[in-house]
């Protein structure tokens, strides 16, 4: 079997972008690193090695395969702790052909091959609702921002720049799965202000590192909802660089 480190630096060398996120659940905080690749042959064969060194299913790895075609890039996810192994396809550029053709209808923006802690295996659909506003967004972003007990004035502000054209919003909603995910990075989140309104979270375990990562670098995404795994959740994803998501991952080796 490939070697798990040994194949995370094959990827990263030609990865086009990575992320940090952090997802809030009932009993824990979650970090994981983020590898995206645009869509080729090359980046497809890594990213397999790399899930499959890090003990993703065969099947699971055969079904996200079968889904690379029409997608524009790949990524994978990692939990720190190496407890779960995420693939994913994005379709962008076919939602953006359509909407440009007229057709704002839902279509998934990604899709997602997850194996997770205590051998379950899931499959979610993201599907993107084309030029959202804030009255199809916000309601569900607002609902967890409340339930993590964060200000909802403050978010209001904080978020103040996202709207139809700077906000691409998807939902999942399957077995396992209820939830959404904003996209804001073209909202160009101020991180003063987003730092300032996460401060909260630093009285949970794990919650400091998410505000240092709000003062450092840009928030990307931004999800929410229920998951079988995790109960209520609310997940902050920041961009990253590839010697930082190496070192996480590689940390517990030290």
């Amino acid at each position: 079997m490939e070697n798990p480190k040994e194949s995370l630096s094959a990827l990263a060398k030609i990865s086009d972008a990575f992320e940090r996120s952090w997802s809030i659940g009932t009993d824990e905080i979650e970090e994981r690193a983020l590898f995206f690749c645009e869509t080729d042959v090359k980046a497809a064969q890594l990213l397999a090695t790399a899930a499959k060194a890090h003990g993703i299913e065969d099947k699971l790895l055969s079904e996200w395969a079968a889904a690379i075609p029409g997608s524009d890039a790949l990524g994978l996810a990692l939990r720190c702790d190496l407890k779960s192994v995420r693939l994913y396809t994005q379709y962008w550029v076919a939602i953006a052909s359509r909407v440009e053709s007229g057709d704002r209808s839902p279509f998934p923006l990604y899709r997602g091959f997850k194996s997770l802690p205590a051998g379950l295996v899931r499959r979610d659909d993201y599907i993107c609702t084309p030029l959202a506003g804030p009255d199809v967004f916000w309601p569900p972003m607002a609902g967890c921002f409340a339930a993590m007990g964060l200000d909802h004035d403050q978010a209001q502000a904080v978020f103040n720049a996202l709207s139809a054209e700077t906000a691409i919003f998807t939902q999942t909603d399957g077995d396992g799965r209820k939830s959404w995910l904003t996209t804001v990075r073209r909202a160009q989140i101020d991180r003063t202000m987003l730092a300032d309104w996460l401060a909260p979270l630093a009285k949970r375990e794990g919650g400091s590192a998410i505000v240092k990562a709000a003062q450092t670098t840009d928030l990307v995404h931004v999800a929410g909802g229920m998951d079988s795994v995790k109960g209520a959740f609310l997940t902050f994803y920041f961009q990253s660089d590839a010697q930082t998501v190496i070192e996480r991952l590689t940390a517990q080796d030290t």
